[in-house]
């Protein structure tokens, strides 16, 4: 219970004119004024506490799931089941770091007996995740404005989550850089060969596979696919068993607009790095940790970025173990692109020190020292250059 001081002191002066009538002009009817002002405050008082049961506040939002840059359209429902109409009620709004609010963060509204009012906010996703819509308090003002009493709402209700997809970076991440990290990792896999060998399809000189929705139709072999009577898909021999592997390297992020814009470019980086390898005819396998698990994606087409579009709309990093994936361990190297920042960086490290000849990709906005030979770093235009 709070009390609202310009309300009270306004009541003290209805008081002291009170006892002025009764003292200077008319003791009969400065003590009415007096025992009313009184009653009134009382009768106030007892009316707002029946209320406080009788309220019930609920946040409504009206999307599952935006985009960044998207407006989310959210309702607080006010509703009184007694037959005394409510009072102003003033509920206090905050929102994590994804959104930015669009006007106010104190809504005031009031509700007349046995109906339902909302409140109507806005709020404007900045960042991809999950993002935390909370309601701050709830507060139920009496007749006379002078207290105001606290309304009780359940946790499943005072903190809402809504997912916020990354976006999809139209942007081609130069060649130069995926030939580069391709001979880095594995001079093995890019050796040229006009040796024509036979598949496991009965083909000489290719590798195929059947045709899946996205893969680009240039590359489907109608020929063959007329005797085997299934879409065929070529892979040429320059990419044979090119797949590249990747990991994701999410550490936990405090709830600024810094560390997740970094985490953002990091993820929207990704994908359009996947994207481009796929333009490329190359497929990729991507670690990431979600729910303290490590999970495999693996990205054949760009339906499969799409699904990873998806996986990262409800992200929220948990804690920062130095754990790897355990199929790693064993594996030859891979891309780490990292969202650690310059004053917390040690996930970064942990990959580097088990994985050396890795390519470390970090956010131009972490600042990140030079932490691996081959280290670099993707720009706010999903540029990618060597440190």
């Amino acid at each position: 219970m709070r009390r609202s001081f310009s309300a009270l002191l306004n009541y003290l002066g209805c008081i002291a004119m009170a006892v002025f009538v009764t003292l200077i002009i008319d003791g009969t009817i400065g003590m009415v004024l007096t025992y009313a002002l009184v009653i009134a405050l009382v009768l106030s008082l007892i009316m707002t506490l029946l209320l406080i049961k009788a309220v019930k506040v609920k946040p409504v939002m009206a999307s599952r799931a935006i985009s960044k840059g998207d407006k989310l359209e959210c309702e607080i429902w006010l509703e009184n089941k007694m037959i005394l109409p409510a009072s102003l009620i003033e509920v206090e709004i905050d929102a994590s770091a994804h959104f930015s609010v669009d006007g106010e963060k104190k809504l005031i509204g009031s509700v007349s007996s046995r109906s339902v009012n909302t409140l109507n906010y806005q709020l404007i996703a900045k960042h991809s995740g999950l993002g935390h819509v909370r309601i701050q308090s709830v507060n139920l003002t009496d007749y006379l404005g002078i207290f105001s009493f606290k309304i009780k709402i359940p946790e499943t209700d005072s903190d809402l989550t809504v997912p916020i997809y990354p976006d999809i970076p139209l942007a081609s991440v130069q060649t130069n850089m995926i030939k580069n990290s391709s001979q880095f990792l594995s001079s093995d896999d890019e050796e040229e060969s006009d040796e024509t060998s036979l598949t496991p399809t009965g083909l000489a000189g290719y590798d195929h596979r059947e045709y899946v929705v996205g893969d680009p139709i240039k590359r489907i072999n109608w020929k063959a696919s007329s005797k085997r009577d299934i879409l065929l898909v070529r892979l040429d021999e320059r990419i044979k068993g090119s797949g590249r592997t990747f990991l994701l390297d999410l550490p936990y992020t405090l709830d600024n607009d810094l560390e997740l814009t970094v985490r953002d470019n990091v993820i929207e980086g990704t994908l359009a790095l996947l994207n481009s390898l796929l333009a490329e005819g190359r497929e990729a396998t991507v670690y990431y940790k979600k729910q303290n698990m490590w999970i495999s994606a693996v990205i054949h087409t760009t339906a499969d970025v799409y699904m990873l579009q998806e996986e990262m709309s409800d992200f929220e990093a948990e804690d920062s173990s130095m754990d790897l994936p355990p199929k790693l361990l064993s594996g030859k190297s891979l891309i780490c692109l990292s969202s650690a920042m310059d004053y917390s960086y040690m996930s970064a490290e942990n990959v580097i020190s088990h994985f050396p000849d890795s390519i470390l990709i970090t956010s131009y906005a972490a600042t990140l020292p030079i932490i691996s030979q081959n280290q670099w770093v993707i720009s706010d235009d999903f540029d990618i250059n060597k440190v």
